[in-house]
């Protein structure tokens, strides 16, 4: 049972993602989107790590931002920064959850917060070792920089 619980749990993470990469989505999508990412984290929460459900958390704050959905990007984003906290995780995954706190002020319209959140997320990048982990991470903040930018120019 836990074998195809773990299945399920990241056949609906990938799902998502190929959702959230999709252009064009449809309301319809929109919604199967957010519930498949909750049901990705639900079956991670019974038999996964930590971590998984960290990961899960920050994917379901994520959908939201994309859908912009204040409320639930925060709340999903602070849910992921405390099972950093709890778990002692740091790196790439903290400048994450700091990623998703990030977003949630951006779709807001909170210039102070995204960017205590973005530095926060960049302090936390010098941690990173791993090339990869550090250039996705870059690639994200940098288009996170550029959207606030734009989004707080006047």
């Amino acid at each position: 049972m836990s074998e195809e619980t773990k299945e399920l749990a990241a056949k609906l993470f990938n799902g998502v993602w190929a959702l959230m990469d999709k252009e064009g989505r449809t309301e319809e999508e929109n919604y199967l989107m957010v519930h498949m990412a909750h049901a990705s984290l639900y079956h991670w929460m019974q038999v996964g790590t930590p971590h998984n459900i960290y990961v899960g958390e920050w994917q379901i704050s994520r959908v939201y931002a994309l859908l912009g959905n204040f409320d639930s990007c925060l709340y999903h984003g602070k849910r992921a920064l405390q099972l950093c906290e709890a778990n002692g995780f740091t790196g790439f995954n903290l400048a994450y959850a700091y990623e998703a706190l990030t977003r949630a002020y951006l779709v807001k319209g909170n210039k102070s917060e995204c960017t205590k959140y973005l530095e926060l997320a960049l302090r936390e990048t010098e941690k990173v070792t791993e090339k990869e982990d550090k250039e996705l991470l870059a690639k994200d903040l940098d288009e996170l920089q550029n959207k606030i930018i734009i989004q707080f120019m006047n």
